[in-house]
């Protein structure tokens, strides 16, 4: 194995919520009798940073960020606690810790939420660190990604980050690492194939395409 550190992204990545997430969005469209998304339609909006996504939805200067931010989370935790592993996940998990990689998290979300999820699913023990936000306004993951990349015990050998959105690409550029695209999560394939990057449609395609580039 090539890769010494394996970074996860957490949303659609390991966590599967893009559906959950989508029906945020869509109690706040319903609230307002606005035309409600579907899956596709959703995945095509999403993009770094979030309040991008919203301005193809809402016209800002009438609903907000803040106020946006404050009804996604309103509805998240009604839909989150029913979110399951995305398939694979756990193998994959236990695939790299056989392998002896490090595993750490990257993230957009609430690293306390991040954390209480580990616990749920009983897979904290894999993770040696969890980057993610202090607040719930999202932002860029590259900040963290670097701030880590300079800390000692990350500078040797190779890190592999695996995302499922084009800013998960922009992040591993940031700091030298590999990347791999998952392509069921929160992004659009479209978004996914014009980073040049791999994609895969299921996490269990990963140790081949590993392999294939050794």
């Amino acid at each position: 194995m090539k890769y010494t550190t394996i970074a996860w992204d957490w949303n659609g990545t390991l966590l599967d919520d893009a559906r959950i997430c989508m029906e945020c969005v869509n109690d706040m469209l319903r609230k307002r009798n606005m035309q409600v998304l579907d899956l596709e339609t959703y995945r095509s909006y999403v993009e770094n940073p979030i309040i991008k996504a919203y301005e193809h939805i809402f016209d800002l200067k009438v609903v907000t960020f803040d106020i946006i931010v404050k009804e996604f989370y309103e509805s998240y935790p009604k839909y989150v606690k029913e979110a399951q592993m995305i398939s694979g996940a756990r193998q994959m998990l236990d695939y790299f810790k056989e392998k002896g990689c490090r595993q750490i998290i990257i993230t957009a979300a609430h690293t306390p939420d991040v954390i209480e999820y580990l616990c749920k699913f009983s897979i904290k023990d894999y993770f040696d660190d969890v980057l993610g936000s202090h607040d719930f306004q999202g932002g860029s993951k590259i900040s963290w990604a670097m701030e880590y990349a300079k800390n000692e015990k990350s500078s040797k050998g190779k890190m592999l980050l695996i995302g499922d959105t084009a800013h998960d690409a922009e992040t591993a550029d940031a700091i030298g690492a590999d990347c791999i695209l998952f392509s069921g999560g929160h992004q659009a394939m479209s978004k996914l194939e014009a980073t040049g990057k791999p994609v895969v449609d299921s996490l269990l395609d990963i140790p081949a395409l590993i392999e294939q580039n050794q």
